[in-house]
């Protein structure tokens, strides 16, 4: 009979030391001993029982606990993630990040900081923050097309087509051009094949971004794992 994890739920063997979805130690887990095909058997029934009969449900973290949640899964693009996750980690994400800049604004111009120096630190605070939270906002993108069906892996495509395609672009400008204020164009032809490269790749950028937003997860587990369930489909 399959064990599971007593933070996500997910499945575990009767030997695993640690979950192999969140990687949460097993040992003296609320969940772990419980011999049971459904994780809420303990205290927490479930509004739809059947929903945990093959033993690969789970349920996933709140609206304001998604991004903690994927914070802490930093970089784990295994398994599938709800829309709950997905735009909880957007609002949550994008709320930090605001609060942080205006920390640094209002800290800034109560130094006597002058208002472009102002601007400069709280654009540099919103580069390091992007960077951090680059591999976290692909992995929980990437969970998400998952609970879609969608493989993650569509995610380099226009990653690598905007590259390309930014480097063309540059190239067919050229760099001596870049800063000279003149419409001088070294290559039009690199710079038009550039063009051709990173309009597709927003457009499907676009694509997986409402997939991931919008479109529902399917009904029961499918290739990247079982379903994943919103913590108000719990009833406890």
């Amino acid at each position: 009979m399959a064990n599971f994890c007593p933070r996500c739920g997910g499945a575990t063997g009767p030997t695993d030391a640690f979950c192999g979805a969140c990687g949460t130690p097993l040992t003296g887990g609320e969940y772990d001993n419980v011999g049971s095909a459904n994780p809420y058997d303990a205290g927490a029934p479930v509004a739809d029982a059947a929903y945990y009969f093959d033993g690969e449900t789970n349920v996933g973290p709140s609206f304001w606990g998604s991004f903690g949640y994927c914070m802490k899964n930093y970089c784990n693009f295994r398994g599938r993630a709800t829309r709950t996750e997905y735009w909880g980690w957007i609002v949550g994400n994008a709320l930090i990040g605001w609060v942080l800049q205006l920390v640094v604004l209002l800290a800034s111009m109560g130094g006597g900081a002058s208002v472009y120096a102002a601007e400069t630190a709280t654009n540099a605070v919103e580069g390091l923050w992007n960077l951090a939270v680059f591999l976290p906002a692909l992995a929980v993108m990437g969970r998400r097309l998952h609970d879609v069906g969608w493989s993650a892996k569509q995610m380099l495509g226009p990653i690598a087509l905007g590259i390309v395609g930014l480097i063309l672009l540059l190239v067919g400008i050229g760099p001596e051009n870049l800063n000279s204020g003149d419409d001088v164009v070294g290559s039009a032809g690199t710079m038009f094949v550039g063009l051709a490269l990173i309009i597709p790749a927003g457009i499907w950028q676009f694509v997986l971004g409402v997939t991931a937003g919008f479109v529902r997860g399917t009904d029961g587990p499918n290739r990247f794992g079982g379903r994943r369930l919103n913590p108000s489909d719990v009833r406890r």
